[in-house]
C-alpha cells in the first residue's frame, strides 16, 4: 500500500466514524423528542383521567337518583293519591250507609 492509500483509509474511517456518531446523536434527539412528546400526552392523559375520575366521585357523592330502597317521588304521588280515592269511597259509603238507616234512601 502507498502512502496515499493508507492515507486515504484513515481518513474514509475517520470520516465513517464521524458519519456514524452524528447519525447516533440524530436518532438519540429523536428519541427524546418521541419521548418527550409521549410524556406530555400520558401527563395530560393521566390529568384527564383524574379530572373524570374525581368528576365520577363527585356524582356518586351528590347523587340526584335516590337509594335504591327510597321510593320513587311519583310512586310516593300515585300512593297518595290512592290513599285519598280510597278515603272519598270510604267516606261515601259512610254518608250512603247513614242515609239508608235514617230512611232516606
Amino acid at each position: 500500500m502507498t502512502s496515499n492509500e493508507i492515507l486515504m483509509l484513515a481518513v474514509g474511517l475517520f470520516t465513517g466514524a464521524q458519519l456514524t456518531n452524528l447519525m447516533h446523536a440524530v436518532w438519540a434527539s429523536r428519541d427524546a423528542r418521541r419521548d418527550a412528546g409521549a410524556a406530555q400526552a400520558a401527563l395530560k392523559r393521566a390529568a384527564g383521567d383524574r379530572y373524570l375520575s374525581s368528576f365520577r366521585l363527585y356524582l356518586l357523592g351528590v347523587s340526584a337518583v335516590p337509594a335504591p330502597g327510597d321510593p320513587h317521588p311519583a310512586e310516593l304521588l300515585e300512593a297518595s293519591v290512592r290513599d285519598f280515592e280510597l278515603k272519598l269511597w270510604d267516606a261515601a259509603d259512610r254518608v250512603e250507609d247513614a242515609a239508608r238507616r235514617d230512611g232516606l234512601l
